[in-house]
């Protein structure tokens, strides 16, 4: 693993211990305030390399996601993970945090709201004005602790956070409790959303988000038929199969050994699809951390008839058991780290779940297919034989913001049966 992922798993643990340091009016000595300065020592400010570090954590979560979960769809927003994390850090030290915020691709340092990412936010925030996108953070604090009024102020005035109290001691009854309010806020049904809790626990973070994209143009319902997608070799499943025909960004990679497309939605926001080819999906999902960029550049505009399941998927990520799965094992966990700063040693602190959706079916914009030449500018030759692209088999999938190129969404489906 190169350094500068081990500086941004470190960050990544370092924000949620720094964290309890600042949120709990707790008796500190010069000391255990110090370590958190010796370990930053140790890492690099990552401030030119901000792009990078997104990337990073995006991958990283990816590949630590795809080991977990070889044979279950995934999908997980590094965006939306990125945004809770440095929200939860407005609590700790200003000079921590522009060091911890830099590692995960961010800025806070001129003022503190999303400085460099600015556009990327105002997006997000469009997103959601558009009923493309529903995001929402819950967080749970024990009842029995004291909070800084500081640290509730500067959260509520940064990002929009659900703070709720709630005593972790009856952990039955508390699991029941945030799965049942959860549910309530969010709309929907949500099973088994908190399976496990520690007595010990003194804050547990929900990180929901859904999306589903409005396409510029639609793709038309009265084509879409069921037809068989195969998931391996000895499953395939019925599903309903969109179609539509257009001019879109096309890739084809024979060192990657797959195909791309890439379509837009509504807003500043596109969908890029990677289908690999006959038996060599693990072989691109291998190589595609490394050669997505090559297949980008490698893209023309061309006619392209798409044929593609309708399909809503989803993943619930366990941070706190995640997180340290992309560290090594000489960068302190966060149960190790919490020892030293508050020298309880059997002390179980956080959970910290994100839940994430997405749905794609054909709603869009633009439902007239006689209407597209005004959209695109595009004439379509009617000689011209349009390239068939089928996704029936497992696919990669990125939603992608047009202006940073940041993977707002990162996913991998290989049944669209199964949520």
């Amino acid at each position: 693993m190169s350094h500068r992922k081990i500086h941004l798993v470190l960050s990544l643990v370092l924000i949620l211990c720094g964290l309890f340091n600042s949120i709990f009016c707790e008796k500190q000595q010069d000391s255990q305030q110090n370590i958190n300065l010796v370990l930053l020592k140790k890492i690099p400010s990552l401030s030119q390399k901000t792009e990078a570090g997104h990337k990073a954590l995006a991958q990283e979560l990816f590949k630590a996601l795809i080991i977990e979960d070889p044979r279950k769809n995934i999908i997980f927003s590094p965006v939306a993970i990125s945004i809770a994390l440095v929200t939860l850090s407005l609590g700790i030290k200003s000079t921590t945090r522009t060091n911890l915020i830099e590692d995960l691709g961010l800025d806070l340092r001129k003022i503190q709201v999303l400085d460099k990412d600015k556009h990327l936010v105002q997006t997000w925030n469009e997103l959601v004005k558009q009923e493309q996108l529903k995001h929402k953070d819950i967080l749970f604090i024990d009842n029995n602790r004291k909070i800084k009024q500081m640290f509730l102020q500067e959260i509520d005035r940064v990002h929009e956070v659900d703070i709720q109290t709630i005593d972790f001691k009856d952990t039955e009854k508390t699991k029941k409790a945030i799965n049942h309010y959860v549910a309530e806020k969010i709309h929907k049904k949500i099973k088994d959303l908190i399976t496990h809790l520690d007595p010990q626990t003194v804050l547990c973070l929900v990180n929901y988000v859904f999306f589903k994209g409005i396409w510029e143009r639609a793709f038309q319902s009265n084509l879409t038929q069921k037809e068989d997608f195969f998931v391996n070799e000895n499953t395939k499943v019925q599903v309903d199969m969109m179609r539509k025909t257009e001019r879109m960004v096309y890739s084809r990679s024979e060192e990657l050994l797959a195909t791309m497309v890439k379509m837009p939605y509504k807003g500043n926001v596109s969908i890029i699809l990677v289908l690999p080819d006959v038996g060599q999906f693990h072989f691109a999902l291998k190589e595609i951390t490394a050669k997505r960029a090559r297949l980008q550049k490698a893209s023309d505009f061309r006619l392209v008839h798409l044929v593609l399941p309708k399909f809503k998927i989803s993943s619930k990520i366990n941070l706190k058991h995640l997180l340290p799965k992309i560290a090594v094992k000489d960068v302190p966990t966060t149960t190790a780290t919490t020892q030293s700063i508050t020298k309880k040693a059997s002390l179980s602190i956080l959970e910290a779940v994100h839940q994430a959706e997405i749905e794609v079916s054909e709603r869009g914009l633009i439902t007239d297919a006689a209407k597209d030449a005004d959209v695109w500018k595009v004439p379509v030759d009617t000689k011209e034989v349009p390239v068939v692209v089928k996704f029936n088999r497992p696919f990669l999938l990125f939603v992608e913001d047009q202006m940073t190129q940041r993977d707002l969404f990162v996913g991998k489906v290989l049944n669209p049966k199964t949520e």
